[in-house]
């Protein structure tokens, strides 16, 4: 479906998205772990990590390997929702680079019908897959800029605005006396990291030392993803 405003309304009541700006640019954080940019028609994902689960495998462990699948349906939900001009992966779509000989060819199915209901389908390339072959389709990019916000998937440190991946972002926080822990979006004034929307992803705590580098607590917003719900910080 488009997206219309009573759609949006709805989300937004059920915390399942959470407006905010970057570069003055409006984006809608999505709780599935993706985020919208109206202005521009994009839906962007990070950090997909495909074939994580055969990559695992091969090195004995009984883990299933239907991540692939698992996380394009996912991708599938949201690609019906909002039904985007371009669909951006930024970057670690792929978890090696002998992913693609690995994956399943429903799965290659799959992915070749999500990337035709789009005008465009860009892979940023990350440090798993700088190579993306053509037979993968879409378009492969090292970079590329969404108003004044570059899109790239690791820390530029020349950027004025900035959104990245990379580094999988957790945060816990408590909610109604609960405590909690999931993924979330990190933001600075100047940036965005996107949280990792691969099944098998692990994550980075916010308080780690090399996130405290890039978004100091000062400085930070997280948004914490949840039981399909989005948390925003406490004011």
């Amino acid at each position: 479906m488009a997206i219309t405003p009573d759609w949006l309304s709805a989300q937004h009541q059920c915390r399942r998205l959470f407006p905010v700006r970057l570069a003055d640019m409006p984006i809608l954080l999505d709780a599935r772990g993706a985020c919208y940019f109206p202005q521009l028609d994009w839906l962007v994902v990070s950090d997909l990590h495909l074939e994580k689960g055969s990559f695992l495998h091969s090195f004995g462990n009984p883990i299933s390997q239907l991540d692939t699948y698992a996380t394009l349906l996912r991708l599938d939900g949201l690609i019906t929702d909002y039904a985007p001009a371009t669909v951006v992966c930024l970057g670690d779509s792929f978890h090696d680079r002998h992913s693609f000989s690995r994956i399943r060819e429903e799965d290659k199915a799959l992915l070749s019908r999500l990337q035709q209901r789009t005008q465009k389908w860009v892979w940023v390339q990350g440090n798993h897959d700088p190579d993306i072959p053509v037979s993968m389709g879409g378009v492969a990019v090292d970079t590329l800029m969404a108003g004044q916000i570059q899109l790239a998937h690791e820390h530029e440190p020349d950027a004025a605005y900035q959104m990245i991946g990379h580094y999988h972002p957790k945060c816990q926080r408590a909610v109604k006396r609960h405590r909690f822990r999931g993924r979330c979006f990190l933001m600075t004034d100047s940036m965005m990291i996107m949280p990792a929307f691969g099944q098998y992803t692990g994550g980075l705590d916010i308080n780690h030392e090399v996130l405290l580098a890039l978004a100091p607590r000062r400085q930070r917003r997280h948004y914490l993803l949840y039981d399909n719900c989005i948390y925003p910080p406490v004011k």
